[in-house]
């Protein structure tokens, strides 16, 4: 990376303002004047040496006691290089605005918006800047900021909602033509006709958009001419919360983002705090974590698939994926005493150690397992009501899926074949032998055909690391960051204290920021911290893959059928606690 920094430094002696990079956590982070902002993510989008493709994400930090109050950060990916870079600008209090960058990467639109809620930081350029986790009237502020109470402004009773029997009843409101729908006469250039446009509501209560959202559609007859996607609806504020939190605590508060695989938010969580503290994992629980890993893996894509199916109109498969998901899922229960929001990683390690019963259970399981993909197969891959509702549908191109920031199997699906295990790998991926299906056309049949293939990868996996899976401790030995045992801590007083101090005060991290990104079954799910020094973490940015693709909905959903906004939902596997936080 060093040659890119001092390309950068020619080419932009007034814009690039500092170079910092972290050797021990292999990041590079660049100071950038505002102004130049746009220039420089040109360049290094567009020259052959540097092609930065990716935006990964955007997110912001604020310093009150600074001469130059907020900093804006911009994590960039470039794909053919695999290599990544911080950009940061810092912007005055006063009046906190920079340009926007939707010109050169589209998955900025969504990215600026959410920055412009929860911080206030105006985006110049941005064609629709407005807010989009909280209400558009929403007028207590911008949570993010550090001087926005972490309980809220303006709370009154939880009660007030409910109407008294003596309160006259609410008024009555007359909701506007645009929002109950309208009509536009307006001539067809292609045709010369004039031309019906419907605006409708779909949600936020439709059971088809696996979770509370809302979309607006534009509509010319049964044809899809816009869709806006309307989120927050589960916002929980699940950034703000960790700022209040010590960074152990921060754990089971990620099972709840995506609670269809909850543990690979733990996973991804855990191992930016790892990445933080420059801490090694044990080998034993490496195999063990890649193993849960890919376990969620296959339950995600199993919940997806028969989700996916019911919602098209196949009820059989729907019944045969959940057959095979309570299976894990008892397996889950044995291993964490849960079956929902499943917690079972820790800073270093794993909780507890897989028993003989455990992986006996497991390796039944992947016996029988291949068989019943191909049961599933044998009931959608030729079904010709299952094509003509996945073939050719949501089409998107590799390139337009880079430029919207797309992961996972959204991107694949195109033909891109960015996986974080290959590029990234961490666990044992890089220990055993497995491939990363790729797809052609773009389109659902191709992300439908590729979770099913990442299903028989994930059993590959799981049958290699069992086989190869050493004896050995199942959680980093470093004092200083992790409590002793606890059958240490019932007999030894010394460990009792320690065990005491750090579940009362947490460790405290050194002073720096990382960024870690996971190969989650949705796609990159990255944690973004700053850390102080304190216990707390002083920022903590969640990079949800599910907010990110939903950024490309209206892209993906243009000319298609009312009908077929089911199925695009689907083919992203969205989330909506992830999506929203």
């Amino acid at each position: 990376m060093e040659p890119l920094a001092e390309t950068l430094l020619k080419k932009f002696p007034e814009g690039v303002l500092s170079v910092h990079a972290d050797t021990a956590r292999s990041e590079l982070a660049i100071n950038i004047a505002a102004p130049r902002l746009v220039d420089i993510a040109r360049f290094l989008r567009d020259d052959s040496t540097t092609h930065f493709d990716h935006l990964t994400d955007i997110c912001s930090a604020d310093y009150p006691d600074a001469p130059q109050r907020f900093e804006v950060i911009y994590q960039l990916l470039s794909l053919p290089r695999g290599k990544r870079i911080r950009l940061k600008a810092r912007l005055h209090d006063d009046n906190p605005a920079i340009d926007s960058v939707t010109g050169i990467w589209h998955a900025a639109g969504f990215l600026e918006r959410e920055v412009y809620d929860m911080m206030g930081i105006r985006f110049i350029g941005h064609p629709d800047l407005r807010r989009i986790l909280l209400p558009d009237d929403y007028a207590e502020g911008h949570p993010l900021r550090k001087d926005f109470p972490t309980e809220g402004r303006g709370w009154r009773s939880q009660f007030d909602f409910i109407p008294r029997l003596d309160e006259p009843p609410t008024e009555h409101i007359d909701f506007s033509t645009e929002e109950k729908g309208r009509f536009l006469a307006e001539p067809d250039p292609s045709s010369g006709k004039r031309r019906e446009e419907l605006l409708l509501n779909m949600g936020p209560q439709h059971p088809s958009t696996h979770g509370v959202v809302r979309v607006v559609l534009e509509l010319d007859g049964e044809r899809i001419v816009k869709a806006t996607p309307d989120l927050g609806y589960l916002h929980r504020g699940v950034e703000k919360l960790a700022e209040g939190l010590a960074y152990m605590q921060i754990i089971p508060h990620t099972d709840r983002l995506d609670y269809v695989c909850a543990m690979a938010n733990n996973y991804a969580y855990v191992r930016a705090v790892e990445k933080l503290l420059c801490m090694t994992v044990p080998e034993r629980a490496e195999y063990i974590r890649t193993i849960v890993a890919e376990m969620q893996r296959i339950l995600g894509h199993l919940f997806w698939l028969g989700a996916q199916a019911l919602d098209i109109g196949a009820m059989t498969v729907f019944f045969w994926t959940f057959r095979e998901r309570e299976t894990l899922l008892d397996m889950f229960e044995k291993l964490c005493g849960a079956r929902l929001t499943l917690n079972y990683y820790r800073i270093g390690g794993v909780d507890s150690d897989f028993t003989p019963e455990l992986v006996d259970r497991l390796k039944a399981f992947l016996e029988t397992f291949p068989q019943m993909l191909n049961e599933y197969d044998s009931l959608l891959a030729s079904n010709r009501i299952w094509i003509g509702r996945t073939k050719h549908i949501a089409v998107i191109s590799g390139e337009d899926a880079v430029n919207f920031g797309l992961t996972g199997p959204s991107l694949r699906g195109s033909g891109v074949a960015y996986d974080v295990r290959k590029m990234e790998p961490y666990g044992v991926y890089d220990r055993v032998e497995w491939d990363v299906p790729v797809g052609k056309n773009g389109d659902t049949y191709d992300r439908y055909w590729i979770r099913v293939e990442e299903m028989r990868q994930s059993a590959r996996i799981i049958t290699q690391c069992l086989d190869q899976m050493p004896q050995g401790p199942i959680i980093a030995d470093v004092p200083q960051y992790i409590p002793p045992p606890k059958p240490q801590v019932m007999r030894d007083m010394e460990s009792l204290i320690h065990h005491f101090i750090i579940f009362t005060q947490g460790f405290k991290p050194p002073k720096a920021e990382t960024y870690c990104a996971t190969e989650a079954p949705k796609g990159e799910l990255g944690f973004f911290i700053i850390s102080d020094g304190s216990p707390r973490p002083y920022r903590l940015k969640i990079r949800s893959p599910s907010f990110v693709h939903m950024g490309a909905f209206d892209h993906m959903a243009r000319g298609y059928l009312i009908s077929d906004i089911i199925t695009i939902f689907g083919t992203y596997d969205i989330v909506m606690g992830e999506c929203d936080r």
